[in-house]
């Protein structure tokens, strides 16, 4: 049986191994819904070990890394900062990104990391946890739905020379629901 994954808070050391798994994850979520150039193109805008070294240095962002041993299974990012006004709740922050590597999916662990989230936005005060989700991501559209977020808006969201019109979900950090496990699951 596999550990658990361990998690903990990102550093700058960890730019290298993040970017890998950041392009990873990225390329595995979305390689069937939009063209390999334009998921390609976003990688190389986003993923480089540059932008991720920034992305860990960044005040306003919190990352955390879920670990298998010594590799990399997932990442959250949690932002402060500029919210859409469809946000309404109080001190709100945004569940910027939230991967879980294939291989990591299936045993509860999307679940325990999203425990995880939810305590480190106690951590930095917040009161509102808030993201956005690719409209035919059903997948995760179900796991984020099923802890309780609830739609509240849209806004946009470029990518590969388009706007896309993304969903917007939002829940009291206190109301982010943990189902209990009852078999195999499918969760991001």
């Amino acid at each position: 049986m596999t550990p658990p994954l361990t998690i903990r808070r990102g550093t700058l050391d960890d730019a290298e191994a993040l970017a890998l798994l950041a392009t990873r994850t990225f390329l595995e979520t979305y390689r069937d819904f939009e063209e390999v150039q334009d998921n390609a193109d976003y990688v190389a805008d986003h993923f480089q070990v540059p932008a991720v070294a920034a992305l860990l240095a960044d005040p306003q962002a919190t990352t955390l890394l879920a670990a298998s041993g010594a590799d990399l299974a997932g990442y959250a990012v949690l932002r402060a900062g500029s919210t859409p006004s469809c946000v309404t709740g109080e001190k709100p922050l945004q569940l910027e990104r939230f991967y879980l590597a294939e291989a990591a999916t299936g045993r509860g662990e999307g679940t325990r990391f999203l425990r995880a989230v939810q305590a480190e936005a106690h951590t930095l005060g917040a009161l509102t946890v808030w993201l956005g989700v690719y409209h035919r991501n059903a997948r995760a559209i179900r796991f984020y739905e099923s802890r309780g977020f609830r739609q509240i808006g849209e806004r946009d969201f470029p990518f590969g020379g388009k706007i896309f019109v993304d969903p917007v979900y939002a829940i009291a950090v206190d109301e982010i629901r943990f189902p209990q496990p009852n078999g195999p699951s499918r969760e991001s």
